[in-house]
């Protein structure tokens, strides 16, 4: 049997929630004017700066900083955008691309998914037996990785065990009449809400949970974000 291929990843040293905030701090500073440097975001992300140096090459390991560490890459933009924004289907777009383009990410999926559950301690075990053992900062990598597939919708975490997580990722089927492809709609995740679709391309829609009664201001925070995310401008 062919020796598993060893992956390497320089862990981080922090925790996903510091994580998220360099991530919405870079996402800022790159929204903003001037030089980014990581001074700069170490101070919009009310952290130290070693602990985003110290962190950078793990958020190029995944894939949510380019390879030459200069800027945040779609997924990390798309994450940046979910969480300066509250906005959770973003945030989970985003880290499902990492997720596809990183490939320990995807054969943990994978074996999620085939297995149709996994212990915590094995889903460990697993990530220590495709790389160099358990090395400095291990534990915590390997929690940063299990909450990157949770958060992204992919998995839920049940007690001890980690399971795919079936019907929160928007369904689709085949029009017989003209060949494309549709989303086939979902009831809402909570009860007292509505989905509505918004069409983005001819071949993809996007679902919004709204309320019956959206509270003051909510309408005109959902525009913004509309703004954020496609960078429009309003008229002067």
């Amino acid at each position: 049997m062919a020796e598993t291929q060893k992956v390497v990843i320089q862990w981080p040293r922090n925790s996903w929630a510091i994580l998220t905030k360099i991530i919405r701090a870079w996402y800022t500073a790159e929204q903003g004017d001037g030089d980014i440097t990581q001074r700069k975001i170490a101070d919009i992300a009310g952290v130290q700066p070693s602990q985003v140096s110290t962190n950078k090459a793990f958020l190029q390991a995944i894939g949510i900083l380019t390879s030459d560490g200069s800027s945040l890459t779609e997924a990390g933009k798309r994450i940046g955008i979910g969480i300066s924004g509250d906005n959770e289907s973003m945030l989970r777009e985003g880290l499902q691309l990492v997720i596809k383009g990183n490939a320990l990410l995807s054969h943990m999926l994978d074996v999620i998914k085939g297995r149709g559950e996994l212990k915590v301690k094995s889903f460990s075990d697993e990530i220590a037996l495709r790389m160099n053992g358990k090395t400095d900062g291990f534990a915590t990598g390997v929690t940063i990785l299990q909450e990157i597939l949770v958060s992204s919708g992919s998995i839920e975490l049940a007690g001890d065990t980690l399971r795919p997580l079936r019907g929160r990722i928007e369904e689709r089927y085949r029009d017989p009449e003209n060949g494309g492809e549709k989303f086939k709609p979902q009831k809402p995740s909570d009860l007292g809400l509505k989905r509505i679709p918004i069409p983005v391309s001819t071949s993809s829609v996007w679902w919004v949970e709204v309320g019956e009664a959206p509270k003051e201001g909510e309408i005109d925070k959902f525009l913004e974000m509309q703004k954020l995310m496609f960078g429009t401008k309003q008229n002067k």
